[in-house]
């Protein structure tokens, strides 16, 4: 890389982290020196100690906003006094590992007509009795963990990424969104229509604090809604990563007709729809068994039984979310919890 490219703008969106915060940036500013960077945090309101917090680093640059609007705000009033070309952006609620942010850095500026490069969830750093958290981070994972070295997504992943400053502006930012997100989507389709690829590599990682199923499961019905119009868009379904993929949606599809097939045996009281629910069964077994064993072999035979409980929980959730986009009708997602992984001091 040339001394441009090895330049890097580090912006950390934050908002009530006094929980996280610290971790995630003594992290940062250890990854960050290895080039030639800024780190910008942006406090997106809080009302907590986080500022407080802030304020006791001397290697940051620190943004408070008068009002709560959102991470993808946040972002982009950081990416707006960035100085250097190259922008990574770091979620508070993560813990990235070695050489992360400059691995990201030089595959972006390595070229093969990349847009934006995101890290790839670190499976190895998780809390072995928490099988609703890990069954949602080896379904986000699944796809570059031990499949692939990288791969190519329709999303820009806003939790860990990088992104010159110039494709970034082009692109019209991070859409403002509340809630439960989609902005990373919004992004990702925008970068794709400028001909660029939305790479996903597992050669940087981080941990974070993983959401319940409980949680997912909200979360994918309002992503649900906010994907569609963006999928009809683009007319395309995203490859593996993300919840938008034509496996999982024909995986959604067979648990919606078995849901209906439920309901056939029950009225008519005919073996056929019994015999119809176990075949479309076997059928949805043959298109998860590749993730069925993935999450076997990381946590051994009760993780693969709590995921053939799992996928079910995510197939209904996207199929609400498909029929409350359809019906018009609005979902709120109330804030709660975040089961806590364990992060090296």
């Amino acid at each position: 890389m040339d001394s441009s490219e090895c330049k890097v703008s580090v912006i950390v969106p934050v908002h009530n982290s006094e929980k996280t915060i610290s971790y995630c940036l003594k992290k940062v500013i250890t990854e960050s020196k290895k080039l030639e960077s800024e780190v910008i945090v942006v406090d997106d309101a809080s009302t907590d100690n986080t500022l407080n917090i802030l304020k006791e680093f001397k290697d940051i640059k620190i943004i408070s906003l008068d009002y709560n609007t959102g991470a993808g705000n946040a972002r982009n009033e950081g990416a707006n006094i960035a100085k250097y070309d190259n922008l990574c952006f770091v979620d508070s609620d993560i813990y990235i590992s070695d050489n992360s942010i400059i691995n990201l850095i030089k595959r972006l500026n390595k070229g093969d007509n990349i847009g934006s490069i995101s890290g790839t969830q670190d499976t190895n750093n998780l809390n072995k009795n928490n099988w609703s958290s890990n069954f949602v981070c080896l379904k986000s994972c699944y796809g570059t963990d031990e499949i692939n070295h990288e791969k190519i997504l329709s999303t820009c992943c806003s939790e860990f990424c990088a992104i010159s400053k110039e494709l970034f502006l082009k692109a019209g930012k991070w859409k403002v969104l509340t809630n439960a997100g989609g902005e990373e989507f919004a992004l990702g389709y925008k970068i794709k229509k400028l001909e660029k690829n939305n790479i996903k590599t597992k050669e940087s990682r981080y941990s974070g604090y993983w959401c319940d199923l409980n949680t997912r499961f909200k979360r994918i019905i309002q992503r649900t809604q906010k994907y569609i119009p963006l999928f009809l868009k683009k007319k395309s379904f995203d490859s593996k990563g993300t919840f938008a993929t034509f496996g999982q949606s024909l995986s959604s599809l067979i648990t919606l007709i078995m849901i209906l097939n439920i309901f056939l045996v029950l009225i008519f009281k005919n073996h056929i729809y019994f015999y119809i629910f176990l075949t479309l069964y076997l059928l949805q077994l043959i298109i998860e068994l590749k993730f069925l064993i993935f999450a076997k072999n990381k946590f051994g035979f009760k993780m693969l039984l709590f995921s053939l409980y799992g996928i079910q929980v995510i197939n209904l959730a996207i199929i609400i979310g498909f029929l409350f986009y359809i019906f018009k009708l609005p979902f709120i997602l109330k804030k709660s919890y975040l089961k806590k992984i364990e992060i090296p001091d």
